[in-house]
């Protein structure tokens, strides 16, 4: 028996979708402030780390809707690592972690499991937006309502073996204890600057900042937290800005009206994005229905094109730069993987 840390590792929670995240000022986890954004260097060349045993999937995205995913498509996803992508570089980091608190005399494993991304995939989509606009799928929709199944998280998770004190891993990979006191390791060796995490972030990218005392990260004078693997604030940021300028069209408004009209909804104020809180499970096949035949989900997207298309043409050099390091990034963590 093995059992589970308990506390995810740093790249533990799957990310948020393409918005939302540049609210955000400040986050537990391990990074400092940076007061610029230099282009990363190319990762050092890192072998295959032979604790993983993690097999690459096969034919992941076959648990994608393709139509759908084009039909949803925004133009800043072209500067952001898809679910899958993040995914990858996530699991890397959670085997340098595993590498690392080896390194110090837990023993770890990092969890081979895939079926977190293939229910994130399938229920979700590459770029988390197959319920963004409300359940847009009615294969989905007939199948489980508006639920989502609960499966295990999107994120790979390490895990330590039995009589290894899992607090104290824990406290290795965050670099501190939140229960104070110095952090004890089985070979006697101190734990590495910014704990494992940050070794892992830097086994994917020689740039990623180092942790702050307490594990903090800290907006820059940007307002953006430091981009950590296989993240883009920036491109958060401009989603978020995006996506409430699209709230406000008048053509997603109308849309939003017709799909009321279409569900019994008239005489409420609820969106789409809030009809499980209205409609019975039975009416999410009617919803998706709804939502394909007023096309809101496209005059959402269209509204968010439209705002997002001359905030990437101001922005247009760091985001193609930190596109760049992303794809860096990806490949540092196959790398890692030995996929």
């Amino acid at each position: 028996m093995r059992s589970p840390s308990p506390l995810p590792p740093l790249s533990g929670p799957a990310r948020p979708a393409l918005l939302g995240a540049a609210a955000l000022t400040l986050l537990l986890s391990a990074c400092t402030p940076v007061t610029e954004d230099p282009a990363a260097d190319p990762a050092p060349e890192q072998g295959p780390v032979e604790t993983a045993s993690l097999e690459e999937p096969e034919d992941i995205y076959a648990f994608t809707d393709p139509e759908l995913t084009e039909r949803l498509h925004l133009p800043l996803y072209d500067y952001i690592l898809d679910e899958y992508e993040y995914w990858t570089v996530g699991r890397a980091q959670n085997a340098l972690v595993v590498e690392c608190l080896g390194e110090l005399g837990f023993e770890a494993e990092a969890s081979p499991s895939t079926v977190g991304i293939e229910a994130e995939l399938t229920h979700h989509g590459p770029f988390h937006d197959y319920r963004l606009y409300g359940m847009a799928s009615v294969d989905l929709a007939e199948e489980y309502g508006f639920e989502t199944p609960s499966e295990e998280g999107p994120w790979p998770q390490w895990t330590v073996a039995d009589g290894v004190d899992a607090q104290m891993a824990q406290a290795a990979a965050d670099g501190y204890d939140f229960r104070g006191g110095d952090i004890e390791t089985p070979s006697g060796d101190p734990v590495p600057e910014g704990g494992c995490n940050h070794q892992a972030n830097l086994g994917i990218s020689p740039d990623s900042p180092a942790p702050e005392e307490g594990g903090m990260w800290i907006a820059g004078e940007d307002g953006l937290i430091p981009d950590t693997p296989g993240r883009h604030h920036l491109a958060d940021l401009l989603a978020e800005t995006a996506h409430s300028t699209a709230r406000e069209d008048t053509e997603v408004a109308a849309a939003a009206e017709a799909w009321k009209e279409c569900v019994g909804l008239s005489e409420t104020t609820v969106d789409p994005e809030g009809a499980p809180e209205v409609l019975d499970d039975e009416d999410a096949v009617l919803s998706a229905e709804c939502l394909d035949s007023t096309g809101y989900p496209d005059a959402f997207v269209d509204a968010q094109t439209r705002a997002q298309e001359p905030l990437i043409e101001e922005h247009g050099d760091d985001l193609a730069e930190r596109k760049e390091q992303l794809d860096a990034e990806l490949a540092a963590a196959r790398a890692v993987l030995d996929w």
